[in-house]
């Protein structure tokens, strides 16, 4: 996969993570502010394998990532996992 096509399918996942924080801020209280988000599509494999690497990079600079996940229930279409350590 492309850099272009990553940041293009992670641009849309993003949107979709932005619309359901806004509507249900609760689910992400108790993540730190400082947090990165990295989405992880409920479809894409190839997206998902590409983020993995974004996430070890992200980690080598420090920073603290949250593993969005994409799920297919429509009541809970997303869990977040915080990453220690790749």
């Amino acid at each position: 996969m492309s850099n272009k096509d990553q940041a293009v399918k992670n641009m849309d996942l993003s949107q979709e993570l932005a619309e359901f924080i806004a509507k249900n801020p609760k689910a992400v209280k108790k993540i730190p502010r400082s947090s990165t988000f990295v989405a992880f599509s409920s479809k894409d494999e190839q997206l998902n394998k590409a983020n993995e690497k974004l996430i070890a990079s992200l980690m080598q600079e420090g920073k603290k990532v949250i593993k969005a996940i994409q799920t297919n229930d429509k009541f809970n279409p997303w869990k977040f996992f915080p990453v220690a350590s790749i």
